[in-house]
């Protein structure tokens, strides 16, 4: 990321709170928001972004010291290594640039935490005001650099699918699932990726019907195959699923399911653009599935955004009545899972556009058998 971006993003964030509150000083705490900000990526780090009127100060502690020095180039932004109680070094700040009032987030650290650090401010004379998500609202559209970089991650996790796909049936048969996983991240690893954007669902047969089943210690048999996953590729995050066959045998049923779901996410695609609701969006899909029987085996959500977390806003669900924006990136994945037989869900990534979306994966959909 270019420092004139993470400089440009600061400034829009200065901005918003100074027309929406009139105050020009505010305390970024949630570690997605502190690198969209500042180009830093201490994950669990405890660190925390302060944006005052004339300076910005980001407090580390020293496991990441060095690290958030290195990336931050000509950015005006003061490194303040902490040692101990990191509020008396954020007071110690705000006391010798004479600030008064603050906005502090508070969708991320915990109430605890946030009231120790208000009483503090409160007994310094310091009047502190919560905001909730502050940095969100900039984050659901992705500008130009953050597309091109999700574009990469995508074509990543595509050639890992063609990998696997390309596999002899001997070979998938004498994996577990957990090992399948393992392949997989090693593939994307040495394809550029810096690690998996969550824990991989690989799951065979019945084990699919569990939306968020964790690979266990099986191995792969005839049937069904689910294999939900992603990449993290410059700290963004790519998220697939495609449910394939194993064996020259397909259960009818299963066949059915895979139509029908297969269908249903067509539907989505077509009708994702700017403009649409994200609750409209995912009716059209739910009630597709409602009408051939199986209204009550999709019971998740449509899709969710993605970025530089694997899940975040924008929500495409029942009840989320925010209209999508040329910009936003999100899947569409419906599913169907019938208990102690398996699941069929099929996952895109899209960039919303005016006019429709645009796939960021190329990987097929039609029926894959591995036999």
């Amino acid at each position: 990321m270019e420092n004139s971006i993470s400089s440009k993003r600061i400034k829009n964030l200065k901005n918003e709170i100074e027309s929406s509150f009139n105050i020009s000083n505010i305390l970024i705490f949630k570690d997605e928001d502190i690198f969209y900000l500042t180009n830093f990526y201490g994950k669990n780090s405890n660190s925390a972004f302060l944006i005052t009127e004339n300076k910005n100060y980001l407090f580390v502690n020293f496991i990441y010291f060095e690290e958030a020095k290195n990336s931050q180039g000509d950015l005006n932004i003061e490194i303040i290594l902490y040692k101990g109680d990191k509020n008396k070094y954020i007071l110690e700040v705000l006391k010798e640039n004479s600030i008064n009032e603050l906005l502090m987030q508070s969708n991320f650290i915990s109430y605890y935490d946030y009231a120790q650090l208000e009483n503090l401010l409160k007994e310094s004379g310091i009047k502190s005001k919560s905001i909730n998500n502050p940095v969100g609202k900039f984050r659901l559209i992705k500008e130009k650099s953050e597309q091109d970089i999700l574009r990469m991650a995508c074509k990543l996790t595509d050639e890992s699918f063609s990998y696997i796909c390309s596999k002899k049936y001997e070979e998938i048969i004498s994996l577990k699932e957990s090992v399948l996983a393992i392949e997989l991240e090693k593939f994307l690893l040495n394809s550029g990726g810096t690690g998996k954007s969550f824990d991989f669902i690989i799951a065979n047969n019945s084990n699919s019907s569990k939306p968020h089943y964790s690979a266990q210690y099986n191995y792969i048999k005839d049937g069904l195959l689910l294999m939900d996953y992603g990449v993290l590729y410059n700290n963004y995050c790519s998220d697939i699923t495609r449910t394939v066959f194993i064996g020259k045998k397909i259960n009818s049923k299963l066949k059915e399911i895979y139509k029908i779901v297969s269908e249903a996410q067509l539907l989505a695609l077509n009708y994702c653009k700017e403009g649409i609701k994200a609750c409209e969006l995912d009716k059209i899909t739910r009630n597709y599935i409602s009408e051939k029987g199986y209204k009550e085996n999709f019971g998740h959500s449509l899709g969710h955004g993605v970025g530089i977390e694997i899940h975040e806003p924008p929500w495409i669900n029942e009840k989320n009545e925010e209209v999508l924006r040329e910009g936003m990136v999100i899947t569409i994945e419906p599913g169907i899972y019938i208990e102690n037989l398996g699941g069929v869900r099929i996952e895109d990534m899209v960039i919303v556009r005016k006019n429709g979306c645009e796939n960021l994966y190329k990987s097929s959909k039609e029926i894959i058998q591995i036999y």
